[in-house]
C-alpha cells in the first residue's frame, strides 16, 4: 500500500469537504430543472437531505474514514428487465451503494470499486443487479457521487454502450441488448419519472399508465464527467459547476 499521504485530520476534512461539495452541486442542478432546493442535514459523519444520504460506516484503525454508503431516494432505477417502459413494478426508487476508500486517497482512486447493495437492471452490473459495478473512477468522492445517481438513470456515457462508444458489453449482455435497442425511450422514460418525484414537492410514483413516451429532446443539465485533478494542481473552478452550451461557450 501506498503511504498515507495526509494525516487523519486533513484526509476526513478533505472527504468531509468533498460530500458537502456534492450536495451544493446537485441543489445547483435543482434549480436548473426548477426542483426545490435541499441542504443537507448532517449528523455526527452522515449527511442527508430528501433524495441523498452519505454515511461513513466504517473507519481505519488510524480514525480516517474508509467505507461510504450512498442511499439515492425519489430516484427511478430499473430493478428487473420490464415488460414495458410503463411496467411500474421494474422501478424502483430507492438505490443504495457502498465502496472503500484507500488510506492513500486522493492517490489510488482508481481501486475505489462502488458496489450495489440493491438491485439494478443495468449493463454494468452482474445479472444478480448487485455487486460490484463496471465503473470507471474518474475524479475524488464528490465525482463519484455526481456520477452514480445517473449511473442508476442509464445516462449513456455511464453505460458506454458498444453502438455508441466501442466499449464492451458489460456484466450483463442481456441488459446492454435491451439498453441498445431503445436507448433514448429508456434514458428519457427514466427522466420523466425523475421529473415527477419533484414537481410541485410530490414523492409518490406516476400514476399506472400515464407514463408518456416523449419524441427526442435535448438533453437535461447534468454534472459532467471531468478529468481527474492532479494532486497539487491548482483548482480551475471558483464555484459549483453546472454549465449551459452558451455558458461554455
Amino acid at each position: 500500500m501506498t503511504r498515507p499521504v495526509f494525516s487523519t485530520e486533513l484526509f476526513n476534512a478533505r472527504v468531509e469537504t468533498q460530500i458537502q461539495t456534492f450536495f451544493d452541486t446537485m441543489n445547483n442542478l435543482y434549480g436548473r430543472r426548477g426542483w426545490d432546493p435541499d441542504p443537507p442535514y448532517r449528523e455526527d459523519t452522515k449527511w442527508s437531505n430528501r433524495d441523498f444520504s452519505v454515511e461513513i460506516i466504517a473507519r481505519y484503525r488510524d480514525g480516517a474514514y474508509k467505507q461510504v454508503r450512498f442511499i439515492m431516494r425519489n430516484l427511478p432505477g430499473i430493478i428487473r428487465e420490464p415488460r414495458s417502459l410503463t411496467d411500474e413494478s421494474a422501478i424502483r426508487y430507492e438505490h443504495r451503494f457502498v465502496f472503500d476508500l484507500p488510506r492513500e486517497y486522493p492517490q489510488n482512486i482508481g481501486t475505489i470499486r462502488p458496489a450495489a447493495e440493491t438491485p439494478l437492471f443495468h449493463p454494468r452490473l452482474a445479472s444478480s443487479g448487485t455487486g460490484h459495478a463496471c465503473y470507471s473512477v474518474r475524479g475524488e468522492l464528490d465525482r463519484i457521487l455526481e456520477d452514480l445517481p445517473f449511473f442508476v438513470l442509464l445516462k449513456p456515457d455511464r453505460v458506454e454502450p458498444p453502438s455508441q462508444f466501442q466499449s464492451d458489453h458489460g456484466l450483463n449482455a442481456a441488459a446492454m441488448a435491451w439498453y441498445e435497442e431503445d436507448t433514448t425511450n429508456i434514458i428519457e422514460t427514466l427522466d420523466q419519472l425523475w421529473e415527477a418525484r419533484h414537481k410541485s414537492g410530490s414523492v409518490a410514483p406516476p400514476q399506472r399508465g400515464r407514463v408518456r413516451i416523449l419524441s427526442p429532446q435535448q438533453p437535461r443539465d447534468e454534472p459532467r464527467r471531468r478529468s481527474p485533478q492532479v494532486l497539487g494542481e491548482p483548482e480551475r473552478e471558483s464555484r459549483v459547476r453546472i454549465l449551459d452550451e452558451s455558458e461554455e461557450r
